[in-house]
């Protein structure tokens, strides 16, 4: 509004110029004043009709904390004549976060596309996306302006962000947990004809008593408990767990702040977890929901700790129609659930506890306290802490 006040006050000014100082010079003034009034309508109405912008990126994978460059291209159906002024707002997923201004203005004064080179954090896994908030154009003269969003043609760039795999160190507590809830071969805790009567007084394998530094797969959890204290086995044997482990990633708001926060925690405490396990030797399968289906993962060594994490780095919340429809791929020993639940969730987590029985993994920042017998809350430092 100021624009064309100011505007209409420079005709006014040639107006009196013609009629009081110089017809002819006031004259020629009103030309230009109406010459360019009319050429800067005319580039931004057809700047509205012929602006085309998309998004690229050089690889649609990046890691945690990474930054990386995304081009914006303007292109344009009016050369020779420049187009309008275009203010574009540029929009993220809240996993991802724009390093800088995320205004940027443009304009397009040839036959090439003016490229426009953006900066973006990636700050939680998952897949996120890049796209054009919002796209407005004004007039050379700042008298009018109009949103043109819909008819870019911008399609959102999508990015798909590594977790993580935190190193947490030996955590006996929730390592003794899992391995009392697996599945071993009776042979490793029953009489065997490959001993006799052992120096602990029970038949089996020979014990000794554990020292700190012996790995954590090779106690017998369950001579231990009748022990009252630590036994290791001296066979070569170890048995192998087949714990489960389920991922309930819930619909929510996937990009919602908090609740993204909460996702990523979760996910980098499942693969914390599945990190630590494998590096005392025991074996477990993971369940998640990716690309559309169900998915089990046999985790034995750490190469299938980082393959999954490359495919969780696609991972988006599921349907609530399949949310527990995991099926046959979910059925073992009782499962241990890490959940995105939070506590203002109360029909999601109801849901929960319903479908799924075994022990319940939730982040500290969840809100949620102990809604069943077995519960662990992880930090951000992906420590675990068992609910009393």
């Amino acid at each position: 509004m100021k624009n064309a006040i100011g505007y209409l006050g420079c005709g006014l000014i040639a107006l009196f110029v013609a009629y009081f100082i110089n017809a002819s010079g006031g004259v020629l003034l009103l030309q230009l004043l109406t010459l360019g009034f009319l050429l800067s309508c005319l580039i931004y109405v057809l700047t509205k009709k012929r602006l085309r912008c998309s998004v690229s990126a050089a690889s649609d994978v990046a890691n945690k904390n990474e930054q990386f460059e995304l081009e914006i291209s303007l292109s344009s159906g009016i050369f020779p004549l420049p187009t309008a002024m275009a203010e574009l707002t540029v929009g993220t997923t809240d996993n991802l976060e724009v390093v800088g201004s995320r205004q940027i203005s443009a304009v397009v004064m040839s036959k090439r596309p003016s490229v426009i080179k953006v900066v973006i954090k990636a700050v939680g896994c998952t897949t996120g996306s890049v796209f054009i908030e919002k796209c407005v154009i004004h007039d050379y003269l700042g008298i009018a302006h109009t949103e043109v969003t819909a008819s870019l043609g911008a399609q959102p760039v999508y990015i798909k962000v590594l977790p993580n795999i935190p190193e947490t160190g030996g955590q006996k507590e929730v390592l003794r947990s899992t391995a009392e809830n697996s599945s071993f071969d009776d042979k490793d805790e029953t009489e065997t004809n490959e001993t006799s009567l052992t120096p602990t007084g029970f038949p089996g394998f020979e014990h000794r008593d554990y020292i700190p530094g012996d790995s954590l797969k090779r106690i017998n959890w369950k001579l231990s408990t009748k022990k009252e204290g630590l036994l290791v086995r001296l066979d070569e044997k170890v048995a192998s767990s087949s714990q489960m482990f389920i991922l309930d990633i819930p619909r929510g708001d996937m990009f919602g702040g908090v609740y993204m926060k909460n996702i990523d925690t979760t996910v980098e405490a499942a693969l914390a977890m599945l990190d630590m396990l494998v590096r005392e030797g025991f074996e477990c399968g993971f369940v998640y929901f990716c690309g559309g289906v169900w998915k089990k993962a046999d985790i034995k060594q750490y190469g299938d700790v980082t393959a999954l994490q490359e495919d969780l780095a696609q991972l988006t919340a599921y349907p609530e129609d399949v949310r527990f429809a995991y099926g046959e791929l979910g059925k073992s020993t009782p499962p241990v659930c890490f959940s995105s639940c939070m506590e203002n969730m109360p029909g999601e987590l109801a849901a929960l506890l319903e479908h799924t029985g075994g022990s319940y993994v939730f982040t500290k920042l969840s809100g949620i306290k102990k809604v069943a017998n077995n519960v662990w809350l992880a930090d951000d430092n992906y420590e675990f802490e068992r609910l009393s």
